[in-house]
C-alpha cells in the first residue's frame, strides 16, 4: 500500500543542534528515518502543534485530494494538540481513504527516537482500517478514537488516554482493531473561509462567570461546566441572555466530555435546555472539541445562508 505522509511538525520533527537551536525534519527525512520505501512525503505545516490551525488541516486535505497515488495517509503532528487535530481532521477530511494521526514523545533527531516506530505502526493501522472509517490515532502501540482521546501526561512515551478511548493495539507489527472511527459528523465540504467563527470557551470556579465575554464580539460560546455540565445559579442570567443572541453549547471541563443517561438526566442538563443552551450533538466532547464542532456547525450554517442568497 502506498502511503502519503502529511508532515504537520511536532516533536517527531525536532532535531536539536549543538548551538541549542531546533532544525525541523522534513517529510523526506521522516520517511528515510522510518525506513519506508513506498511513501510520498508532503510538508504541510512543520511547526509546533500549538501553531496548527483550520488552515493547516484544509491545506492537508487539499494535498490529499490532489494525491491520487496514495491509498492511505499518515499525518504527524505534536502531541500537545494532537487530540484537537485528530478530531478536527475527522470532521473535515474525506472518508475515501484511511487516515492515521501520530507523532512522537522523543525528538526525531535523537538516536532513540520513537517517531519511526510510530510511523510504521500508523501505516499498519491504516492498512487494517475498514473502508469509510474516520480518523484514528496510533501512538506507542495503542490505537485511539479522536472523540475520546485526551493527553493525560504532559510528557510521556504514552501520554494519551483514557482506556475507554482505545480502539486497539499494535504488538509486534500485528494490528488488533476493537473498533474503528466513531465520528459520524462530516464537514468535508467546508473551506477554510467557512471556519472563521469566533467561539469562546468560558469556565467558572466558585461563583458566577466573572469576566464573561462581550457577546457582540462573538459568534458562539462553549461553557466548560463542572463535571456533568454543572454551573452555578449566579451564572444563569448571563447564559440565558447570551443564548438569546448566539449559540451557547454546554460542555464540561472534564477531559473526556460527558454523556447523559436519557432516563435520569442530570439536573444541570435539563436546566441548560430551559435556558436555551445546546447539548444535542455534543455528548462526549470536552470543551475544546465542542468548540471545534461548533465552529464547523456555524461554518455550515453560514455557507448554506450564502448559497441561499
Amino acid at each position: 500500500m502506498k502511503i502519503g505522509l502529511l508532515n504537520c511538525g511536532g516533536t517527531i520533527t525536532e532535531s536539536y543542534q549543538a548551538d541549542g537551536t531546533i532544525k525541523r525534519l522534513l517529510a523526506r527525512d521522516l520517511i528515510a528515518l522510518s525506513g519506508q520505501t513506498d511513501w510520498l512525503g508532503y510538508d504541510i505545516d512543520p511547526v509546533d502543534s500549538c501553531d496548527l490551525s483550520f488552515a493547516s488541516l484544509c491545506r492537508a486535505r487539499d494535498v490529499m485530494r490532489q494525491d491520487r497515488e496514495s491509498e492511505a495517509f499518515v499525518m504527524c503532528c505534536g502531541t500537545d494538540a494532537m487530540e484537537d487535530v485528530a478530531y478536527a481532521a475527522a470532521l473535515l477530511f474525506d472518508r475515501d481513504r484511511p487516515v492515521v494521526v501520530t507523532g512522537a514523545a522523543i525528538p526525531g533527531g535523537n538516536a532513540n527516537a520513537d517517531g519511526p516506530r510510530n510511523l510504521a505502526d500508523s501505516a499498519s493501522v491504516a492498512r487494517a482500517m475498514p473502508q469509510g472509517a474516520s480518523v484514528l490515532v496510533a501512538f506507542a502501540g495503542r490505537i485511539f478514537d479522536p472523540v475520546s482521546i485526551v493527553k493525560i501526561w504532559p510528557q510521556a512515551i504514552q501520554p494519551f488516554g483514557p482506556e475507554t478511548a482505545m480502539r486497539g493495539s499494535i504488538e509486534a507489527d500485528i494490528v488488533t482493531l476493537t473498533g474503528s472511527g466513531v465520528v459520524d459528523d462530516s464537514y468535508a465540504e467546508l473551506d477554510v473561509a467557512d471556519l472563521g467563527a469566533r467561539v469562546a470557551i468560558v469556565m467558572e470556579t466558585f461563583g458566577s462567570l466573572d469576566g464573561f465575554p462581550d457577546i457582540s464580539r462573538l459568534d458562539g460560546i462553549v461553557v466548560a461546566g463542572k463535571g456533568a455540565g454543572g454551573f452555578s445559579a449566579q451564572s444563569e442570567g448571563l447564559l440565558s441572555e447570551a443564548a438569546a443572541h448566539i449559540p451557547v453549547v454546554l460542555s464540561t471541563r472534564c477531559a473526556h466530555g460527558f454523556r447523559v443517561n436519557p432516563a435520569v438526566t442530570k439536573y444541570a442538563y435539563d436546566r441548560a435546555h430551559k435556558l436555551g443552551l445546546i447539548t444535542a450533538g455534543y455528548d462526549g466532547l470536552n470543551a475544546s472539541k465542542a468548540r471545534i464542532r461548533l465552529i464547523a456547525e456555524l461554518g455550515r450554517t453560514s455557507r448554506s445562508a450564502k448559497a441561499g442568497c
